[in-house]
């Protein structure tokens, strides 16, 4: 599984704050493989996004507003915006989210990938 985790916003959009990474679980130790994608799981990104197909270039995945869980909105002030994407080989999820985060289970699996970085 490869997680793509995009942040930006924050405190007046400093560019110097966002912050772009990936995680393949296949490079992992078993235990974190299973740790991250359990935490995918339990965030439901697939219920929250429409699929894409894998092949498919950013530019041309779902936007940000289509993809955006209710708690939330692209234009939220000084808050941090998370683009998620979720790619397990076969399907793609892209979602994307702001802080305060609709459910804590969103804000376990970014404070895990963050810990990646």
């Amino acid at each position: 599984m490869l997680i793509t985790m995009h942040r930006s916003g924050g405190f007046a959009a400093i560019p110097a704050l966002s912050r772009k990474l990936s995680v393949d679980t296949a490079s992992l130790p078993r235990s974190e493989a299973e740790q991250i994608e359990s935490a995918v799981r339990a965030a439901r990104i697939p219920e929250l996004a429409q699929p894409s197909e894998s092949a498919q270039p950013p530019e041309s995945a779902q936007s940000s507003e289509s993809a955006q869980p209710s708690g939330g909105s692209p234009k939220s002030g000084d808050r941090f915006l998370y683009h998620l994407t979720v790619n397990d080989g076969t399907t793609s999820h892209t979602v994307t989210v702001t802080e305060p985060f609709p459910d804590p289970a969103l804000g376990t699996l970014i404070d895990l990938l963050s810990s990646y970085q």
